[in-house]
């Protein structure tokens, strides 16, 4: 797991990268963008991409956070429902969700 996030973290240090999200459902993914500092991840909305994400101010996304929302998505991406689990983490699970499936290259 923390080969995951530090693959993440890697990616993201020193760059702007633009990512849209990966709804399970048939909805139309909007973007985001992301950048690390070393240890967190900051998100904001698109600029170049749309539709943009609505957010309002910075996020950031921990390694704490990582830990409990990565099996999440790894039973996600098996065809469970874990919407209201991974809810009750956190509300930014749409952007981790993003980024394991996109800047991860292997699912550890």
């Amino acid at each position: 797991m923390q080969k995951a996030w530090q693959q993440i973290v890697t990616n993201l240090d020193g760059y702007i990268i633009e990512l849209p999200t990966t709804p399970k459902m048939k909805r139309e993914p909007v973007w985001f963008s992301a950048t690390s500092n070393g240890e967190e991840i900051l998100v904001n909305k698109a600029t170049n991409n749309l539709p943009s994400s609505r957010i309002t101010a910075t996020r950031t996304l921990t390694y704490d956070k990582f830990q409990e929302v990565y099996p999440l998505y790894l039973r996600r991406e098996k065809g469970e429902s874990v919407s209201k689990e991974v809810t009750a983490i956190t509300l930014n699970s749409v952007y981790y969700f993003s980024q394991i499936k996109h800047l991860v290259r292997e699912q550890v």
